[in-house]
């Protein structure tokens, strides 16, 4: 359960991180100011990182239950 649950969390991430991607760049292609895409930028930053810590605990217990197989 603890996996299923890791992977639905994975898979929202993904969702917020193509959300973010776009919203970028379209307010690029709209000319919005370079500290407006900059904070963006970050923000999509921080979410890869929180997708790249879960994805990690994800391989990581996928690991442990084949191991104790």
């Amino acid at each position: 359960m603890a996996t299923q649950g890791n992977r639905r969390k994975l898979e929202q991430i993904e969702r917020t991180l193509e959300r973010q991607w776009r919203s970028l760049a379209l307010a690029e292609q709209r000319g919005q100011p370079a500290a407006v895409l900059e904070r963006m930028y970050v923000a999509y930053l921080r979410t890869l990182d929180a997708y790249i810590v879960c994805a990690r605990a994800h391989v990581g217990k996928d690991a442990v239950s084949r191991l104790a197989s």
